[in-house]
Parts: structure tokens; sequence; C-alpha cells
């Protein structure tokens, strides 16, 4: 037992953190309404859709081992083995470095020539958004190790305010400059904007290390079982960030609008907040339920668990009161045919609900070796979210979408959630 690792989540802590996830919401989301005020919808939409592609593509390049890091880093330093977790550092960012730039040519070179083959319009925006994807990968990664490290607070200004904030001043500062603003200069500050934020989280990584980290020489033996056991938890997260942004892509091949991408992808970044929570208080928690699960602290467990629950559930209940008196008033910040878009954001805000206040069940079962089960369902969920858009999308637009979205995530993460309940009672009987 290490007992300088925390398992007491301090009410502080957890209040700084939504205080962040808060503000990561604001920006990006004013951020947003900016861009939506400044680009031609068509560019707005190319916007989105960039995104969206740089999102999953982000999501695979780190091959898992970022979220594989919230569960075998903790375990290291809580038994001191630190050559490993040397060893596992080491390993990580240079796998993660040189598959982000595999992955950047072949996306680049396969997406020119498809393009080119149909003789379709070119999609600069998502070709310039993907060459910054090693620096995205990187960041995604060094977030987690930072959170793992105990330096939650700091992970998260970095992650959550400092990103968002470069990325708004760019565009505001670029703007002022020339006068007007186009799709390809807005990745480009995006993409810098993940650059300078990823210069701060490799000197942050430096210094949060464990002392005890430095002097050891790594130790690579674990490398092939690191990978084969992060590779679930990449499938899941695949399959996740399918679920949340495949809306846009699908609706812009079954309802060619710009105008209903653009709204069903508004309405997704609105709720979004409440993903954002989750994901923020996931990275607090989980490093703890895991040691408390090494320790077999049953009582320790509930409690921490307890405490997740009544945070989040709080927050939930507020923003979606919130969503169902002035959801059209949001959304008309974006201008006036947004807010046709209220039923598409109350629907996907519920959807995103149920994912928020049990994403911690997905987690547990996976750490827990239960990477079928998670996945088989995971991948019924995103079956089901595709074919319901696939039809649903074409008939009702942007609010098909959602519906196609939240009745999947919604069933899923109640089966997780009874799934996970079940998998503690009995692994601490036994």
């Amino acid at each position: 037992m290490n007992p300088s690792i925390s398992v007491h989540p301090s009410n502080l802590s957890s209040l700084t953190l939504f205080g962040l996830s808060l503000c990561n919401y604001v920006l990006m989301y004013w951020a947003n309404v900016f861009l939506a005020k400044h680009l031609s919808i068509n560019a707005f939409d190319d916007f989105n859709v960039a995104v969206s592609v740089v999102t999953l593509l982000s999501t695979f390049a780190t091959l898992g081992l970022e979220k594989y890091a919230l569960r075998l880093v903790a375990l290291y330093m809580e038994r001191g083995n630190w050559s490993r977790l040397r060893g596992f550092w080491q390993f990580s960012w240079r796998t993660i470095l040189l598959f982000s730039f595999v992955l950047m040519g072949v996306t680049n070179v396969g997406l020119t020539v498809v393009l080119a083959w149909h003789n379709a319009e070119s999609h600069t925006a998502t070709l310039l958004y993907v060459l910054f994807l090693p620096a995205i990968a990187l960041c995604l990664y060094l977030t987690e190790l930072i959170t793992v490290y105990g330096a939650q607070i700091l992970a998260l200004v970095l992650y959550r305010l400092v990103l968002p904030s470069v990325f708004f001043l760019l565009i505001i500062g670029l703007n002022k400059a020339q006068g007007t603003l186009t799709v390809e200069t807005v990745m480009i500050c995006f993409g810098s904007a993940w650059c300078l934020t990823l210069l701060m989280m490799l000197s942050a990584a430096h210094l949060t290390r464990p002392k005890k980290l430095k002097p050891v020489k790594a130790d690579y033996q674990g490398k092939r079982w690191w990978l084969k056991s992060s590779l679930p938890l990449l499938l899941s997260s695949l399959l996740m960030t399918l679920l949340m942004t495949a809306g846009p892509i699908l609706l812009a091949i079954r309802y060619p609008s710009p105008a209903t991408v653009a709204i069903y992808a508004i309405a997704m970044k609105s709720s979004g907040f409440l993903a954002l929570l989750g994901t923020s208080t996931n990275r607090y928690y989980l490093p703890m339920l895991m040691v408390l699960v090494e320790r077999r602290d049953q009582a320790g467990i509930n409690e921490l668990l307890n405490k997740r629950t009544v945070f989040v559930a709080g927050f939930i209940t507020v923003f979606l009161c919130l969503i169902g008196a002035w959801g059209s008033q949001i959304l008309e910040l974006f201008g006036p045919t947004f807010s046709k878009g209220y039923w598409t954001l109350l629907i996907s805000s519920v959807g995103t609900a149920f994912m928020t206040l049990f994403s911690d069940s997905l987690y547990y079962l996976q750490f827990m070796s239960r990477n079928r089960l998670v996945i088989g369902l995971l991948s019924l969920a995103a079956i089901g979210m595709l074919t319901l858009g696939y039809s649903l999308g074409a008939i009702y637009g942007a609010t098909g979408m959602a519906i196609a979205y939240a009745l999947p995530t919604m069933t899923l993460f109640s089966v997780l959630k009874w799934q996970a309940r079940r998998h503690m009672l009995r692994f601490m009987a036994g």
C-alpha cells in the first residue's frame, strides 16, 4: 500500500473540476457562436465535419493507452513499481507519436484520392486539421498521465482552460487583423492552440512526475501486454466517439442541408457540457476507484461512488432544467435558424445525461477485464445509432438524428450500470 496516494475526494477539488469544465464549455460555446456568425453556413458546416473527423482519428491515434494509464499508472504507483512505470511512460508516448504520424499520412492521402476519384469538393479544412493529429493525440495522453500523477487540477487547467482560451483569442485576433475568417485559417488556429498546449503539458508532466521515478531505469518487458490490454479501451473509445460525433457526418450524407447539419452539431455541442462534466469527474475519481479496488475496500468504494453520483446528478438536474426552460433562446445565440433545434437539443441532452451519470461503470468493467461485455454492448449501441440515424436522419433531420443518438445511449449506460453493480458485489464477496 502506498499511503501517498489519496483516495478521499475533496469537495473543493470536485467543485474546481466543475468550474474548469464550465469555463471550457463557455469558451468553446462562445467560440462556436463567433464562428457561426463570421463564417458562411457551408464553411461552418465544414468546420464541424473537420472537428468530428479528427476527433475520431485522435481517439484511434492514442491506441487506448491514455485510458489504460488511468488504471496502470495508479497501480504501479500504489505498488511502487517505478521501473515499469517509467517503461510504460516512454513506450506509450513513442507509440502514440509514431502511430499518429502514420495515421495522419494515410488519412490525408486517402481522403485526397477519394475526393479526386469522385470529383467531389475538396475538404481543405479537414486535410489541414489532420496535420495536427500528433499534437492532439499526445495532449490527450498527457492529460490522463498528469491527472494520475496527482495534479488533476493542473491537467484540466491546461486542457479545459488554456486550450480553448488560446483558440478563442487566435480567431478573434485574426478576424480583427484580416476583417474576415475562412474555415482554413480557423483550423490552423485550432491546431496551433493544440501545439501550444502540448508544450505546456510536456513541462507539466516533467514537473509533476513522482520523485522516485527520476533515477530508475525503464523496464519495457510488459510492452506487448500493455498494448494488448489497451486495445479494448481503444475500441470502446472509438465506439463512444462514434456515438457522439458520427451524427454530423451521417447527416451530411443522408440530409444534405448545411443548416440541418449545423443545427445538430450545435445541439450536441450544447449538451456536450454534460459529457465534459463526465470526463472531468472520471479523471478525478477513477484512479482512486482502482486503488480502492486493489485494496478491496468496499466501504471506501461505496463512499467514493456515492459522492460522485450526488455531485454529478446535481449538476445534471440544473442543466436539464435550464435547457427545458431556455433552450430556444440559448440556440438563438448562433442565429435565428438555430432556434429550430430546441427538441434536438433537449433529446440529445437527456441521452448525454444518462451517459455522464453512469460513465464510470464503463471504465470499471473494462478495468476489471470485462472487455467482451463492454465492447459487445457498445457495438450494439453504435449499430443501433447508425441504423436509426440512417433512417430517422433522412426523414426528420436533426431531431431524428438526436433520437437515434439518445435511445441507444440511454439503454447502453443503464445496462452498463447494472452490470457494474453486479460485478462489484461478486468481486468483493469473493
